[in-house]
């Protein structure tokens, strides 16, 4: 297994996302600056692209990604990959991150509000 480039933080908190003609929410159970481990009964496949709306534990307004990519599907279990995001809300997400887990999570974020990098093993999200 390949090591991960941004440290992956345990959370409980609500999500809403939306896709190409359909709404549903979920739960997120653990959180990284490139993407999350998502729990639905929505049922999605790799390859959709959505939009979300993390209501993080630290009671300010929802985060939203623009743009996400559904990596891989297991069951009710989703690995997602956050694609496009302002740069406020990347900010915010770099921070929740940072006081969550205690460690550094500085990243690059080019002039679109997308995270520079990729992951390799999608899995690892």
């Amino acid at each position: 297994m390949k090591n991960r480039y941004s440290q992956r933080v345990s959370v409980d908190c609500s999500v809403m996302f939306a896709g190409e003609s359909m709404v549903a929410e979920g739960r997120i159970l653990d959180l990284s600056l490139p993407g999350c481990l998502m729990e639905s009964s929505k049922t999605l496949a790799a390859g959709e692209y959505i939009q979300l709306r993390l209501f993080l534990p630290d009671q300010q307004a929802p985060l939203h990604v623009e743009l996400a990519a559904v990596r891989w599907a297991e069951d009710s279990k989703v690995g997602i990959e956050f694609i496009r995001t302002s740069k406020p809300e990347q900010h915010r997400l770099e921070q929740f991150v940072h006081r969550t887990s205690g460690c550094d999570t500085s990243s690059t974020l080019n002039n679109q509000g997308v995270l520079a990098g990729s992951v390799q093993n999608e899995k690892q999200l």
